[in-house]
């Protein structure tokens, strides 16, 4: 028998009082309603939302982990770029679907412990519109420079910028995002005067710091490592606890500001009162996948780290979170849209 099949009697007898009758349609009718009715989950195609345009480093891990899920799955698995409002399209695009684990959610900090802060109100409730499924990534942020900034450790910028106050500017891919939450947060927690220049996007913001045009940023590893290894932009630090396996001698942030930790990261979630079978299914391959070794490595090549994990440690990871980028917010003193 398989995972959700659902059983019902086909026959009453002969002689059948009518309250029982009238029972047994009842079940029925609920039956013909439910998400479940047809039989196996999945027995349709199933969408991941990515609430970003395609070509990011959260769409590329959307479709790694479709890939491998359709083929396990046996129904297609497909990707549904939603951009817009600073995820918020898209994630109320899920939080608003039926709860039957045909649409799901991945997206970076934004939809689940950023937003709230940030916008007035959202047309969803980020603590209870949706269960957590699997964390299949964590995304390393660096802090690099300019090589004309002439510096070449975390302590000599802190000490560079002090020395020349509201003169070193850092860039950010836009308000509210997680470059800019980050280098508020080492501003903050350094003690400096400096003034975070927003721009549409990393490719945008990365290609001015190359040029020389601002001094520094804090922004996710994947696209800035090529500049690193070409020598066009100096790695000083991670912002993760630990070391980073592709720069494993570059220091954490928090070897000199204490305390300091703000990766972003990938969360795969579903609307909330999706049944526990199916989140624990797409959970258990969610986990799995992040775990083969060929899209282990694909995960790596990005500049992030596979995770994966249980959908309780995934609700218990994003409440531990939510303090850290709160804290974040406030030191960006971004007023609310």
């Amino acid at each position: 028998m398989s995972l959700f099949e659902r059983r019902s009697s086909r026959s009453f007898g002969g002689r059948v009082q009518h309250a029982s009758r009238m029972i047994a349609i009842s079940f029925a009718l609920l039956g013909a309603v439910s998400p479940l009715r047809a039989g196996d989950y999945p027995d349709r195609p199933i969408q991941i939302v990515v609430p970003f345009t395609a070509g990011g480093n959260t769409d590329t891990i959307a479709r790694v982990i479709a890939d491998q899920m359709q083929n396990s799955l046996k129904q297609p698995v497909i990707v549904v770029d939603k951009p817009g409002a600073g995820t918020n399209i898209g994630a109320e695009y899920v939080a608003t679907s039926d709860p039957d684990g045909y649409r799901l959610l991945l997206n970076a900090p934004a939809s689940f412990v950023v937003n709230q802060f940030i916008f007035d109100s959202l047309g969803y409730d980020p603590d209870t519109a949706f269960t957590p499924v699997c964390l299949p990534a964590r995304v390393p942020n660096v802090l690099v420079v300019h090589p004309s900034l002439g510096v070449k450790t975390i302590q000599q910028l802190i000490d560079k910028i002090k020395a020349n106050p509201g003169m070193i500017q850092y860039a950010t891919a836009g308000i509210g995002t997680t470059s800019h939450l980050s280098g508020a947060l080492f501003a903050e927690m350094a003690g400096l005067d400096t003034t975070a220049v927003p721009y549409k996007g990393t490719s945008q913001s990365v290609t001015d710091l190359v040029a020389g045009r601002v001094g520094f940023t804090i922004d996710n590893l994947g696209p800035i490592l090529p500049f690193i290894e070409s020598g066009q932009l100096i790695a000083l630090g991670v912002s993760t606890k630990d070391p980073v396996d592709i720069l494993p001698n570059v220091p954490p942030i928090n070897t000199v500001l204490k305390g300091y930790e703000l990766s972003p990261w990938n969360a795969l979630v579903a609307p909330a009162k999706t049944p526990d079978n199916i989140i624990h299914l797409i959970g258990r391959e969610c986990d799995r996948i992040v775990h083969l070794p060929d899209v282990a490595e694909k995960i790596k090549a990005l500049g992030s780290d596979p995770v994966g994990g249980t959908p309780e440690e995934l609700a218990d990871f994003l409440k531990a979170e939510r303090p850290r980028w709160e804290a974040a917010i406030k030191a960006a003193k971004i007023p609310k849209q």
